[in-house]
């Protein structure tokens, strides 16, 4: 519960100290008085976003720190823990406000983010304005509010994991059908593909391993081609060697005729001798041929083919490889698709029988809950004024959706006579607030937040309605703090304390004080909302308290 709320330079509010008791509080005071300013300064806490205008002029930050006794609050602890904060028994939550409007938020002294500070809030303080009642209107909440009702929380969690699995296989049917038309699209292309790259049955390494078996080919043809000419040159007919025989036969005739020259003869076979044993060397090295001509063009004839089609695809061979065994496997896909489908749709079958079960037992329980429901809103309708007021939820039959397959509106029969009404459209401000407070009180055991704040819930209503909304808000005070803001003296006296709003005028500049009002000063405020301080309306006022 909400224990203390401090406030500074935050609009009108110059400095206040405002505490908060336990039980059902009224904040009263005249129009205008700044009553809003308070409650806009409980929405600051709970993550509400900040503005400039906020800082009162002339300071340089507003200040606004709540103090919440949070000792009975598991699921407020619960959230301190996830954020890891100090989740003790008291919980301290500041927010400072700068001229540029620019804040930041604290809580036990640890800054947080907003939407932390947002989340926790939600498990604070619940607020009903013009704005939540107008949420009343969207019949997205009338669902929820009467599976709160229900206690359908296991089986809505058991629904949405159902729901979220057949949404599921509805993606892959859908994806997979995709696929398979994308595929059938480009089957020929694909088998085009694949039958040329298989054809070329590629190898890794393939490529390097054949350059190089043909380079080498080429350099031992060339080594061939360079010994036969020089053997061709030395021992070939005609070649060195025969000539030289011929010189030295020439020369030994003339050396037997004339012995002068058998010096040149002797130096002529020393000369020829080594030529013949380079001769017989060249003869001993001629290396055997690596390949034949056919395999050499055979080897460049695949190395040509294999760069055609590393250009055609603009990969290497790893690269034709990979995407010859994805074409295969594309293609195999194609073939098992059907299949596939066909186990998918087994699949979506099963889970979606298991969906419309749980809607099912959803679809029974939430009907004879909302039978529970309507009597409970309705009687306490009846003591709000609306003696003749008949509250009821229709319940449709719709397409499954991520809440069932229910489509849920509360309707209201405000007289007789006149149907049934949608609070989507027909029904008044002043009748709509009655239905939020009669709602709120239904599920006043069952709703954990420990504060609720009712923003003018008596707006359009006088007279012994006032009296039933105050007995109302009272009996809401025994399962929560509540907070309202009333111009009528009659909720205001049902409060079990009371919180008076004023301003005054100090050198030009407009004040707003924030009071807890003991006995006599209640007598006082509620003397001035029921138009004077004659000792007849003073006696009238006790008489209200007393009450």
């Amino acid at each position: 519960m909400l224990k203390h709320l401090s406030i500074s330079g935050f609009t009108l509010i110059a400095q206040a100290e405002v505490p908060f008791r336990e039980g059902f509080t009224a904040i009263t005071g005249e129009t205008g008085a700044g009553k809003s300013v308070l409650l806009k300064a409980l929405r600051i806490v709970c993550g509400d976003k900040a503005q400039a205008s906020m800082v009162r002029s002339g300071e340089e930050k507003a200040v606004v720190e709540a103090t919440f006794d949070i000792s009975n609050e598991p699921q407020v602890k619960s959230v301190l823990e996830e954020l890891e904060l100090d989740s003790d028994d008291e919980l301290i939550i500041r927010r400072e406000i700068q001229e540029n409007g620019k804040s930041r938020a604290r809580v036990n002294g640890a800054i947080v983010a907003l939407p932390d500070l947002q989340r926790l809030g939600e498990e604070l303080i619940q607020m009903h304005g013009q704005s939540e009642q107008l949420l009343l209107r969207d019949t997205r909440t009338h669902t929820k509010m009467l599976d709160d009702f229900a206690g359908n929380g296991e089986l809505l969690a058991t629904y949405s994991s159902e729901w979220n699995e057949w949404n599921k296989i509805q993606e892959q049917i859908k994806a997979t059908e995709d696929r398979a038309k994308n595929l059938a699209a480009q089957k020929d292309f694909l088998k085009f593909q694949f039958d040329e790259l298989s054809k070329a049955a590629l190898k890794e390494g393939e490529e390097e391993a054949l350059e190089e078996k043909v380079n080498s080919a080429s350099k031992l043809e060339a080594e061939t081609r360079y010994l036969n000419e020089i053997q061709g040159m030395l021992g070939g007919e005609n070649g060195l060697l025969d000539q030289v025989q011929i010189l030295t036969s020439k020369l030994r005739t003339l050396a037997t005729k004339l012995p002068d020259y058998e010096d040149y003869l002797k130096s002529l076979e020393e000369v020829t001798d080594p030529y013949e044993s380079v001769c017989k060397d060249l003869l001993r090295l001629r290396p055997a041929a690596a390949m034949s001509a056919a395999d050499i063009d055979k080897a460049n004839a695949r190395i040509a083919a294999i760069q055609k089609l590393k250009r055609k695809y603009r990969t290497d061979v790893p690269g034709l490889i990979a995407l010859t065994e994805q074409r295969k496997e594309e293609l195999s896909s194609l073939e098992n698709l059907d299949a596939d489908l066909e186990e998918l749709e087994r699949q979506s079958k099963k889970a979606h029988s298991a969906l419309q079960a749980t809607a099912a037992s959803l679809t029974n329980i939430r009907t004879d809950a909302a039978l529970r429901y309507d009597q409970a809103v309705s009687a306490i309708l009846r003591t709000l004024g609306m003696e003749k007021a008949v509250f009821t939820t229709s319940i449709t039959s719709q397409q499954l959706s991520p809440n069932g397959a229910d489509k849920i509106e509360f309707m209201l029969a405000p007289n007789p006579g006149e149907g049934f009404k949608s609070l989507q459209k027909a029904v008044s401000g002043g009748e709509l607030s009655r239905v939020l407070l009669a709602i709120k009180s239904v599920m006043a055991e069952l709703d954990q937040v420990p504060l609720l704040i009712f923003d003018e819930v008596d707006s359009g209503i006088s007279g012994e309605v006032g009296n039933s909304i105050g007995e109302a808000l009272r009996k809401l005070g025994k399962h929560h703090q509540v907070l309202t803001i009333t111009h009528l003296h009659q909720v205001a006296s049902r409060a079990v304390n009371q919180l008076a709003v004023s301003k005054e005028e100090i050198d030009g500049r407009t004040y707003t004080h924030v009071e807890e009002l003991d006995r006599e000063g209640r007598i006082k405020e509620l003397s001035r909302m029921l138009g004077g301080e004659s000792e007849t309306i003073r006696e009238h006022a006790k008489q209200l308290l007393e009450a």
